[in-house]
């Protein structure tokens, strides 16, 4: 036991009738403590079951999770859009694209206007200041004209090349500067796609003119520096064909080098000379994957309830020698709390949906090949509640509809009260879950198990309360005895003298 406030610190016990008291009172408590005692491992006992609650949660707050992915369109039932030549062009479609099979032509790719100064000499660095680049104090001033529109910049002589970066960075004109120290190249970059001449001048004979020469920003490929080279920009233009060989429509002046196209979005790569095909279709392989991966999660969600449902507590090891996961084992065996949330799941994978008003042919999971039990091979996995997939039939139902195999899941129609097994799963397990949901109620801060640890926190504290009041009166006790003992030797001795002087 702890320190006992009710004792002092320091006890002589024994001193007068040599009995060990203190052993005594030792023996005595261990009686006395047997109720402080059973309530502790009820207290325990309600942690592990706790602890094992809180477990419970997280596994189905897991499969929870999952399911907010799984219904998705996309994921459910992915369309797979493939083309003859991904050097070309690539394509995305999303879950509702069209099925369809079509050619593109790509003409010309989107690409801005290139305004490249080259063979800079190799002193200048982005750290340069400028009074070093051009050999002189003062301002420096030029001019960027990008078709119609023209900015000035000006930079003093103490600031750097980076500087100068960061101001035609921030000019109106929407370009932007990027510097090559290491192989002597400075490039200004129209910010948008198309057709458009970029130029760089300056008053003859002033420091602005100095600086756009060092950089070899000052001609034009035809004029008057070899080291100044303008790329022009250009838009995109790609033709659209249904047979591969004759145009139907051309689309034209493209700002980018993407294009959605019946609900597919085409990325073009480089130009081609003939047509590339693009095929658009539903990716039945993956849409077998993800319905396969929700019955194995639900599987192991559902036996994971079930074996806490049905294992037996730890019986072969020495208490010392456990863990709290032997503990713990067996503390919700039959337990009402989980039974009901095991049935619940189990119950609405078994029975059909009602999910008319979404229009699916689909109303039962049976329909699309996921059958539950074991179908004559016995009837433990129908009491487990596990599901198993016939591949060939489910196969079949996307191919017919894959459209009414997603509603089958996935419906969520709030105003006419219709979900679809996912759906209704999810549904199910956010009010288990939640917040002061089901399992909160339970076994939460404030619910029936966190009230019963309190209620026996409370009485632990009386009891120990009580014994350390106890074991002071023992030791109160005793020491009285010690005291009687000792006046009784006193008086003993005396009538020994007394009888010895006479």
């Amino acid at each position: 036991m702890d320190s006992n406030p009710y004792v002092g610190t320091f006890q002589l016990t024994g001193a007068v009738s040599g009995m060990d008291t203190q052993a005594m009172v030792q023996k005595l408590m261990e009686v006395e403590q047997q109720p402080l005692n059973r309530t502790q491992e009820k207290f325990n006992t309600l942690t592990y079951k706790q602890n094992l609650w809180m477990e419970v949660d997280n596994k189905l707050e897991d499969f929870y999770d999952y399911l907010i992915t799984f219904k998705l369109k996309s994921n459910l039932i992915p369309k797979s859009a493939t083309s003859s030549d991904e050097s070309v062009l690539t394509a995305t479609a999303p879950a509702d694209a069209d099925n369809s099979t079509f050619y593109l032509k790509v003409n010309s790719l989107a690409s801005p206007t290139v305004l490249l100064g080259e063979n800079i000499d190799s002193t200048i660095k982005k750290s340069s200041t400028i009074g070093d680049v051009i050999g002189t104090t003062g301002d420096s001033t030029f001019t960027i004209t990008k078709g119609t529109n023209s900015d000035t910049i000006t930079v003093s002589d103490s600031e750097t090349i980076q500087n100068l970066i960061d101001k035609i960075n921030a000019s109106i004109l929407g370009v932007e500067a990027k510097f090559d120290d290491a192989n002597g190249k400075f490039f200004i970059v129209n910010k948008e796609n198309g057709s458009i001449d970029i130029s760089v001048s300056a008053t003859s004979g002033s420091n602005g003119e100095t600086l756009i020469t060092a950089l070899n920003l000052n001609g034009t490929a035809t004029a008057d520096s070899d080291n100044t080279v303008m790329t022009l920009g250009s838009l995109g233009q790609v033709e659209l064909s249904f047979d591969g060989s004759t145009t139907i429509t051309t689309y034209d002046n493209l700002t980018e080098n993407t294009l959605n196209i019946f609900g597919t979005t085409i990325d073009l790569k480089s130009t081609s000379s003939g047509y590339v095909k693009v095929s658009i279709e539903q990716d039945i392989d993956k849409s077998v994957e993800s319905i396969k991966e929700f019955v194995d999660k639900y599987n192991e969600t559902i036996t994971y309830v079930y074996d806490l449902l049905h294992e037996d507590q730890v019986t072969d090891k020495p208490t010392e020698e456990m863990t709290e996961e032997d503990y713990m084992k067996g503390m919700l065996k039959g337990d009402n709390n989980l039974e009901k949330i095991f049935y619940n799941l189990r119950n609405m994978v078994y029975s059909p949906v009602d999910i008319e008003q979404s229009g699916s042919q689909y109303n039962a999971l049976f329909d699309i090949g996921i059958t539950s039990g074991d179908l004559g091979a016995g009837y433990e996995n129908t009491m487990k509640g596990l599901l198993s997939v016939d591949e060939d039939k489910l196969r079949e139902a996307l191919n017919t509809n894959a459209e009414d195999v997603w509603k089958l899941f996935a419906t969520n129609d709030t105003t006419n009260k219709e979900y679809g097994y996912a759906q209704s799963v999810q549904n199910y397990l956010y009010e288990v879950t939640k917040f002061n949901g089901y399992i909160d109620q339970i076994a939460g801060t404030n619910g029936t198990i966190g009230n019963e640890m309190r209620r026996l926190a409370n009485e632990m504290t009386n009891l120990l309360d009580r014994l350390q009041r106890k074991e002071a009166q023992y030791y109160a006790q005793f020491s009285a005895m010690e005291q009687a003992i000792q006046q009784l030797n006193a008086q003993g001795l005396y009538i020994q003298n007394a009888f010895s002087n006479q």
